[in-house]
């Protein structure tokens, strides 16, 4: 039976393959499209520039397929919720489930509100290709190593059912708000100095644009990606992860487009297994929430940390002395984005050899990041660290110059982003010595090693 209906939109902005809407077209419920901003809610600068952008090309998506419009609200979402209920007379919400602590809490209490009030909720999971409590290992418990994970999940990949088409028409409630909020009214821009003026040239946030570049990879360069991703001067990578992190595209469709590829592309499978690793993230963060605030191996909680703030900032600013590590950290500063091996690289640095607590370097990533998702940066800093669920081990310290040189042998990726050092020859600029415009190394990294070492040891021995 059609029902007024709220689709309530958090990290879902795509009209293909969103589960709600899926839902409510189905049934020809008639829809409020309902967009909730809680300036409690903490974001970074650079996922804050991210959403503005997506909002606006989801507000001309509605326009333009379904004459329909984004309902913009600011408040707390129970609030809200409820006045849209009473104007409205709204007798069922529909939203894609958000799997982060605060938004499990949240919309767990929302919803039994709701019920109490007789109005109809259904939820749906419509970011990942499995539940968090779905995959279990044969004691029935949750897996803390990723590959028999991923295995698991391979194991019952005929239960992922394909993608929802986006409605060929939807059916529209008449807004009677007599003041809407603008998009400006959010207030997620940066103000001058407008570091972000450059990003509209680097990402295309419609949902056309993002189906077209997921196939164009898939297409053009799946089958060289395990050979060529870990070279940061290649356009060798997909850069589909904010898009992830915002719903514009689902997991599902990818692997739908992958689908083709993964009988014999050795490029595809390895692919996947980073989709696989975004949803490792996301199942260890439900079944651990402490994930972006404590050490998932309470062993590390002894960790002496040395936490030198004037290193961190010259580690923030691009300004170590180790050109791989400044040429990472100004390219995630210009950009928002930061090549995944390169994360690495600078992440052993800040930690292993900096001995600055992975927490610093965890909030500087989600303050500067487009695809700040907070499952994936928990885990990857963690993982980084030695202290997450199967994690490096804490004595594997990346050497910077040795990366260096082994991933970008002739300098580009440094040239790109350390312009100052661009006239020097491939043998000298991974470890220059007496650049006048550079700037000194501020470690040592071989005492460092050192140290660090030495501190993982006493934990191994601490009763």
């Amino acid at each position: 039976m059609k029902q007024k209906t709220i689709i309530w939109l958090r990290n879902d902005f795509r009209l293909t393959d969103n589960a709600a809407i899926n839902e409510a077209s189905q049934n020809g419920d008639e829809l409020i499209f309902l967009y909730i901003h809680n300036k409690e809610q903490e974001l970074g600068a650079a996922t804050k520039w991210f959403l503005h952008q997506t909002l606006n090309s989801f507000k001309q998506d509605l326009h333009s397929h379904y004459n329909a419009h984004l309902l913009i609200k600011i408040g707390e979402e129970e609030e809200v919720l409820t006045d849209l209920i009473a104007t409205y007379k709204i007798q069922k919400i529909l939203w894609n489930r958000v799997y982060e602590p605060h938004a499990i809490k949240r919309d767990s209490k929302i919803k039994a509100k709701l019920k109490d009030q007789n109005i109809i909720v259904k939820t749906f999971n419509s970011s990942l290709l499995f539940e968090p409590s779905f995959i279990k290992n044969n004691a029935g418990e949750f897996f803390k190593v990723f590959s028999p994970f991923w295995r698991k999940c391979l194991s019952a990949l005929e239960q992922i059912t394909e993608p929802y088409k986006k409605p060929e028409s939807l059916s529209i409630i008449t807004l009677k708000e007599s003041k809407e909020i603008s998009l400006e009214q959010l207030d997620l821009l940066p103000t001058e100095p407008n570091w972000a003026k450059n990003w509209p040239e680097i990402y295309k946030v419609s949902e056309d644009d993002i189906h077209e570049k997921a196939q164009r990879f898939i297409s053009d360069k799946i089958l060289n990606y395990k050979t060529e991703r870990d070279f940061p001067a290649l356009d060798a990578t997909s850069k589909l992860s904010p898009y992830l992190h915002f719903g514009i595209i689902s997991p599902k469709l990818l692997y739908y487009k992958l689908i083709p590829y993964l009988d014999d592309s050795k490029g595809a499978i390895h692919f996947f297994s980073e989709i696989g690793w975004r949803e490792f993230s996301y199942y260890l963060l439900y079944h651990f929430p402490k994930l972006e605030t404590a050490n998932f191996n309470a062993k590390f909680d002894g960790f002496k940390w040395q936490n030198d703030m004037e290193k961190l900032k010259k580690w923030q600013k691009g300004q170590t002395g180790f050109p791989i590590i400044d040429a990472g950290m100004r390219q995630l500063w210009q950009t928002g984005w930061m090549h995944n091996r390169i994360r690495m690289v600078v992440a052993s640095f800040l930690i292993k050899n900096l001995l600055i607590d992975w927490r610093y370097g965890m909030k500087w990533f989600a303050d500067c990041l487009v695809d700040a998702d907070l499952a994936a940066n928990a885990a990857s800093w963690q993982w980084v660290a030695g202290s997450g669920a199967d994690a490096a081990p804490y004595f594997r310290i990346f050497n910077p110059i040795t990366q260096s040189v082994k991933f970008d042998p002739e300098g580009h990726y440094i040239r790109k982003w350390v312009p100052e050092l661009a006239h020097l020859a491939n043998d000298k600029i991974h470890q220059p010595q007496n650049v006048k415009e550079y700037f000194p190394e501020i470690v040592d990294l071989k005492e460092s090693r050192n140290t660090a070492l030495e501190n993982y040891k006493n934990l191994k021995t601490a009763k």
